[in-house]
């Protein structure tokens, strides 16, 4: 499955991203990730993982963005998004395994899980499109001040485009647990099978609960139409530009 490993562990599923140096995400690992959360089986709980030290993802991968003409430059993003929705509608428990950096796409995608453990050693996250001139949009605004108890933090990442280790993390409720990198995905398995033992129905009555807010129709179509602007302009042009030529972005005075 692309860049996925697939295995499971009793009724638990692994879907462990390896892609390097940083596990940076594309359309068809997003469609592939997308597919599995939806694809019905005898799983009865997911583990999202990666197979590479010191992290998780380090978001999308810009050069086929770039290389993108204008008109499709979104659709990466869309992929993001579904494969992020797909975790949130998933009815099956699902445990983020963040045994290091996750950032932009990759946080997004470990908003999408019911439970996060974060490596207290190389763990940090970032919802930072505002530094690239983008915007995460108002449902991942929304699901990020839903999980969060610490405004103040919220507003950091995405209007300065703070990044936030571990401790603060879960300070904030961002995150369940911290541990060190080398236990995070063995103790999210172990999670994992916990969970599996749940009445499936009830579990999948009571996540779709807790995630309606997060998955409003209007709410998805404002941000679909405002990303698809925004990475059109040529403001967000440049600071995509600038994130893969790994400079400062130019912006208009």
């Amino acid at each position: 499955m692309s860049a996925w490993t697939v295995r499971d562990e009793g009724k638990v599923r692994l879907l462990l991203l390896e892609r390097a140096p940083g596990n940076t995400l594309v359309t068809a690992d997003l469609r592939a990730l997308a597919a599995a959360a939806r694809a019905p089986g005898e799983a009865r709980a997911l583990v999202l993982g990666s197979t590479l030290p010191r992290y998780f993802s380090s978001g999308l991968d810009l050069a086929p963005i770039l290389a993108a003409t204008e008109d499709r430059r979104h659709e990466t993003f869309e992929a993001l998004l579904d494969a992020y929705r797909a975790l949130l509608e998933c009815p099956r428990p699902v445990v983020g395994a963040l045994s290091g950096v996750a950032m932009l796409g990759g946080w997004i995608l470990a908003m999408g899980c019911d439970w996060r453990l974060l490596a207290a050693d190389t763990g940090k996250l970032a919802l930072s499109e505002v530094r690239l001139g983008l915007t995460p949009t108002p449902v991942l605004i929304a699901r990020l001040a839903g999980l969060s108890k610490d405004p103040r933090l919220v507003k950091e990442m995405v209007l300065r485009g703070a990044s936030v280790r571990a401790q603060e993390a879960l300070d904030a409720g961002l995150v369940d647990e911290l541990a060190p990198e080398a236990e995070v995905l063995p103790r999210s398995v172990e999670l994992a099978r916990k969970l599996a033992k749940s009445a499936p129905a009830a579990y999948a009555a009571v996540k779709r609960g807790l995630n309606a807010p997060f998955l409003d129709a209007a709410l998805w179509r404002d941000s679909l139409a405002e990303f698809k602007a925004v990475v059109a302009s040529a403001e967000g042009l440049e600071g995509l530009r600038a994130m893969g030529e790994k400079r400062r972005p130019r912006w208009d005075d």
